[in-house]
């Protein structure tokens, strides 16, 4: 969870391009995640930021049910 401690690290809204940085992906891809709602965001004058809390809760809330299924999926039952 090392992109979580870096987002709780910093202050002040972050910009499209620095989430992309984050995130490894490209600045458009992050500008279509807030547009259809599926990264928290906010709009400043018509440019979008982002708050550096809400995404690192939005990040340990995206990354919970993946640890949950990959303990599940490696317990053994027995029979």
């Amino acid at each position: 969870m090392k992109l979580v401690e870096t987002l709780k690290s910093r202050t002040g809204a972050l910009k499209v391009a620095e989430v992309a940085e984050l995130f490894g992906v490209t600045p458009q891809h992050i500008y279509k995640m807030a547009a259809s709602g599926r990264i928290p965001s906010f709009r400043i004058s018509g440019s979008v930021r982002f708050d550096p809390d809400e995404l690192a809760a939005w990040l340990k809330e995206k990354q919970a049910p993946a640890a949950v299924s990959r303990r599940v999926g490696s317990t053994r039952v027995a029979a």
